[in-house]
């Protein structure tokens, strides 16, 4: 498959954003998950790599750090890492996939979070349970309300202290409005348990990793593939996530972003170069793009921190539908959902939404 933008020459503008990849520990074990990441991940950071590291992140003017992994949590550097960065006025971010922080062993890092003004950007996949819990896992999503109420109760998510939600669709489909998605997990996530949060990051789902093997096996991948194709929007190519950041990996190798870390594409042209031996003075590498990259240019765009552009894509919605019942319907056998069905017959976890949902649709459908 052609890409559409390689003949442009896309470079990095600047470094605004260093992602730093602790390792591929997690005490999750995600479908989705692009670097497969699970508890007996070994590829983790030592500590000698990492106060490399930190010697240059302090060194560098760029303010904006970011943790991530598997769960950043689980790696003993992490503490030292923010306490240093803090100290000297840099944004430190990590990203969390909420249960790791209700492990006993590292529940402290909630009130180092706050001590440190660490901003927190919190994976969850849906607000409803049965969702939540087929792409992490049993128990998952109630360890996760669990940790956002203490969050809450520490001031994240309800005076400064940033706590961002991120959503991934749960399968081959694009993600919808972001801004349209984040006030339905305001609302259902303040009624249902009392949470609050700042925003909303609705994620792409590339297909790498676990999810490209969740497409092989349900034999999707070309149809996933076609669909970032022909929602691609040139317009993104101007805010792609890998103009302004780089991603440096547990053994300090430098990537474009998490996605290309995950496939083992380091930077063109510092492939063997650690990332404290970079003179970032002049430091404008072509950015790496393959197929995968699709997934952050299609509709809105898509990047670690949600959609590229606020503005909405034409939408041609006759057209989806005469997509939907010429192409994907042949008989009443392949409807997605059922025609009819009493309120009596829906599953618990739909009950309990039904109080929240406008009467006017609730009679229509």
């Amino acid at each position: 498959m052609s890409i559409l933008w390689e003949k442009q020459d896309i470079r990095k503008t600047g470094i605004e954003t260093m992602q730093i990849n602790l390792g591929n520990k997690c005490n999750q074990r995600c479908m989705h998950c692009h670097i497969g990441a699970s508890p007996s991940g070994t590829k983790n950071m030592t500590e000698d790599t990492a106060r490399k590291v930190l010697r240059k992140l302090i060194e560098m003017n760029t303010e904006r750090i970011e943790f991530t992994g598997g769960a950043p949590e689980l790696n003993p550097n992490l503490p030292f890492f923010i306490k240093a960065l803090a100290k000297r006025g840099k944004q430190v971010i990590v990203r969390t996939n909420l249960t790791a922080l209700e492990i006993p062993e590292y529940r402290f890092l909630i009130d180092l979070f706050k001590q440190y003004r660490v901003k927190l950007v919190a994976s969850l996949p849906s607000y409803l349970k049965d969702i939540a819990a087929h792409q992490r896992g049993k128990g998952v999503f109630e360890k996760s309300i669990r940790v956002l109420k203490k969050l809450n109760k520490r001031g994240y998510g309800r005076e400064d202290l940033c706590l961002d939600l991120v959503y991934n669709p749960q399968g081959d489909y694009l993600p919808p409005s972001e801004i349209d998605l984040e006030k339905d997990y305001k609302k259902f996530l303040n009624d249902l348990h009392g949470i609050t949060f700042h925003r909303l990051f609705s994620i792409t789902n590339t297909p790498i990793g676990g999810f490209k093997q969740y497409l092989i096996n349900k034999g999707k991948l070309d149809e996933y593939m076609r669909l970032l194709v022909n929602n691609f929007n040139p317009e993104t190519l101007h805010n792609i996530m890998c103009r302004s950041l780089l991603s440096v990996d547990y053994q300090g190798y430098v990537y474009d972003c998490d996605f290309n870390l995950a496939l083992g594409i380091r930077v063109k042209d510092y492939e063997n170069t650690r990332f404290w031996e970079i003179d970032f003075e002049r430091f404008s590498p072509k950015i790496s793009c393959d197929e995968h990259c699709y997934a952050c240019t299609v509709s809105r765009g898509s990047s670690c921190h949600g959609a590229l552009l606020k503005s909405e894509p034409y939408f041609d919605a006759k057209q989806t539908v005469k997509q939907y019942y010429g192409n994907e319907l042949s008989s009443t056998a392949d409807l997605k959902t059922g025609a009819c069905c009493t309120t009596e017959s829906l599953p618990d976890y739909i009950k309990e939404v039904l109080p929240h949902i406008a009467e006017e649709i609730k009679q229509r459908y």
